[in-house]
């Protein structure tokens, strides 16, 4: 649980200091925000995405939090994501390369059986990401759609879906 805090107080700390003080002259909606179902954070997340310089394609980054709570599981991620959009006119093809912090807390079993015990995961996996990303110049309804292959140790997922809604700034 101290490195998912660590985690969690490093990123946002790098989220405060781009908004803080990358208050500078830009040249489109260069930030946005939003909620991705499936994708880097598993099953949600909570997303703050912004480009590296004052365009509103080119390399950028994103950071999120999901966790979802079940029949006393509970799975927390931190996706952190290095991202390219290239494209014109709020049409944008996105492809991106990062890694998600994963906590679980779960009963053995996964829930399954009524085992009282708690079994605890705590670890980290790759991931890629690949899609389509609508995102106006002057800002207003995001929206992103297209694949997520994740990796970790002995695992792939080469197929693992994404699609998010939100709001680009």
């Amino acid at each position: 649980m101290k490195r998912f805090l660590t985690v969690a107080i490093i990123s946002l700390s790098m989220v405060y200091s781009r908004i803080s003080f990358g208050q500078e002259e830009k040249d489109g909606s260069n930030h946005g925000v939003f909620v991705e179902f499936l994708g880097n954070g598993l099953f949600y997340s909570v997303n703050y995405d912004t480009r590296f310089s004052k365009k509103v394609d080119g390399l950028g980054g994103k950071v999120g939090f999901g966790y979802i709570g079940v029949d006393g599981n509970h799975y927390s991620s931190f996706p952190f994501l290095v991202n390219y959009l290239k494209g014109k006119e709020g049409h944008y093809f996105e492809m991106g390369v990062g890694a998600n912090y994963l906590v679980a807390d779960y009963k053995n079993g996964g829930g399954v059986t009524d085992s009282p015990e708690i079994a605890k995961w705590e670890g980290w996996s790759g991931n890629m990401s690949l899609g389509y990303r609508y995102q106006p110049v002057d800002g207003g309804f995001l929206f992103r759609a297209g694949i997520t292959p994740m990796f970790r140790k002995d695992e792939f997922r080469p197929f693992w879906p994404q699609i998010s809604v939100g709001y680009a700034f």
